[in-house]
């Protein structure tokens, strides 16, 4: 027997009994140890010579036995004060053991106390399950909205995180009926009070609801109503835990409005893509068209090219001709004036030879004279004289005539030497004009040639267009199929 009792057969059965299923140990005032039963050395791993004359604070967290806490709780008992409570304590491998002990002073005659006994029970699995449990409802109570109904609907309390989640204050809600939360139509529906009824037969409900908070503003929560029966089978309360959905629903509806939107976005747009196809086999056609075209201007450009090209060597050629003769108009010009200026020295010849004709005539006459002075012995020399007279006579004619040759003659080269100034100034404008034509024609070939080679760029520009054109086309019918995809998915999703 571990105590000794004082006397008397029930006083040793109490003791028995307590000894049998309670954990006890005996300390000093000071908290050394004195004695353990069986029930306390098993519950917490030691044995009797692992702990007697060792202090209480063994079985206890340094940071505990460290304490304020702890020192003044070793006062109070040693001053007589008992103790009790669940205690979280240590074993020997360092597993937590909680007991629900008392610790009780015991006092001499004096009343003095000598020792302390504690009576323990082993609450270990209890106090985990009741950790657990409380670990479990905090965190339901962290992370979700809680509220308690009675069985007729009314609010018995609430948590903070659905206070906070519906805009109201503790005060606000308890005691309100369930349909404060909801719309009026909702409220006063068949729907409604079916819902309540099945409740109170015991039966959770759980889904997404929209209730009204605080300022009449939706909130969409996904929650569970859980009625509590006690051991009669009876509902006692109705428990909701409840989520708040509302930005997920928000958005969610906004989705759907959007994907309405879109949908019929992407039907005009499937709409537009099927035009542009249309439009860009149209601008295909009118593309081949083009090119037909710009192949037609670019092989006539080559030979207005080729035209150009003959038509400024034939110009050359002219420019060439044309300086030729400007130049043989020139020297026929020189000559001209040569045959004027031997016009003019003959005319003097023959003024000198009319001079000398008058003299022989004027000495033919005066021979007549002196010949018919003379008689018959001066009639020979009268004939000469005649004779000489009438040649001067024929020479003065023959001079006359030459004179009147020569006038004339210089009167023709006069009209040629004007012709031929004219000419030389008329092929002069003809040979600036040629040299200018030549000069234009020059650059009209390569004007030409530019244009014929930019056509032939056009022309490759065309098949690229082409090219690209059938390349859009194609394009754009993956897009329209690929737009038509999205609008079947669109529907999907807006179902």
């Amino acid at each position: 027997m571990f105590f000794k009792a004082p006397g008397g057969t029930d006083g040793k059965s109490v003791l028995a009994a307590l000894d049998a299923s309670q954990a006890i140990i005996e300390f000093k005032p000071d908290g050394s140890i004195l004695t353990a039963n069986s029930n306390f050395l098993t519950t917490l791993g030691y044995t009797l010579s692992d702990i007697v004359g060792r202090n209480h604070s063994l079985f206890c967290a340094r940071i505990y036995t460290e304490s304020e806490d702890y020192r003044r709780f070793w006062r109070e008992l040693a001053s007589g004060q008992s103790q009790s409570g669940s205690f979280k304590r240590f074993s020997k491998t360092g597993d937590v053991i909680w007991l629900q002990a008392t610790y009780a002073p015991v006092r001499d005659l004096s009343g003095r106390v000598i020792k302390i006994i504690k009576l323990a029970t082993d609450i270990t699995a209890a106090k985990l399950a009741e950790i657990d449990h409380k670990g479990k409802v905090e965190a339901l109570n962290r992370s979700q909205a809680v509220i308690e109904f009675t069985p007729s609907g009314n609010v018995v309390t609430a948590n903070d995180t659905f206070l906070k989640t519906m805009g109201y204050s503790l005060a606000d809600v308890t005691g309100k009926p369930h349909s404060f939360f909801c719309d009026a139509d909702f409220s006063n529906s068949p729907e409604y009070r079916q819902f309540w009824e099945r409740l109170r037969a015991g039966h959770f409900q759980t889904g997404e609801f929209v209730r009204i908070g605080q300022g009449g503003r939706k909130v969409y929560i996904q929650a569970s109503y859980n009625p509590i029966l006690d051991d009669t089978g009876h509902v006692i309360k109705v428990v909701k835990f409840a989520t708040d959905m509302t930005a997920t629903v928000e958005k969610r509806l906004r989705n759907a409005n959007l994907s309405q939107s879109i949908h019929g976005d992407l039907n005009g747009l499937v709409a537009n893509m099927t035009q542009a196809t249309h439009m860009t086999a149209s601008a295909a056609t009118a593309s081949s068209e083009t090119g037909a075209i710009i192949n037609s201007v670019a092989a006539a450009s080559e030979e207005l090219n080729h035209s150009v090209r003959d038509i400024s060597t034939s110009m050359g050629h002219a420019r060439q001709s044309v300086e030729g003769v400007f130049k043989h108009a020139e020297n026929a010009i020189v000559s001209a004036a040569g045959l004027n200026k031997s016009a003019a020295a003959m005319n003097n010849i023959v003024t000198l030879i009319q001079s000398i004709a008058g003299q022989i005539n004027l000495l033919a006459l005066n021979a007549t004279i002196e010949s018919a002075r003379a008689g018959d012995a001066g009639k020979g020399f009268a004939v000469v004289a005649s004779e000489v007279k009438t040649l001067a006579n024929q020479a003065a004619a023959s001079t006359k005539t030459i004179a009147s040759e020569i006038a004339t003659m210089q009167a023709a080269t006069g009209e040629v030497v004007d012709a031929l100034d004219l000419i030389s100034g008329s092929m002069d404008s003809v040979l600036g004009n040629v040299t200018s034509v030549a000069s234009a024609m020059e650059q009209q070939n390569a004007v030409t040639n530019e244009i014929s080679h930019n056509m032939q760029s056009a022309v490759s520009a065309v098949e690229q267009i082409n090219d690209s054109l059938g390349q859009i086309t194609h394009t754009f019918s993956n897009v329209a199929a690929a737009s038509e995809k999205v609008r079947s998915d669109v529907e999907v999703l807006v179902a």
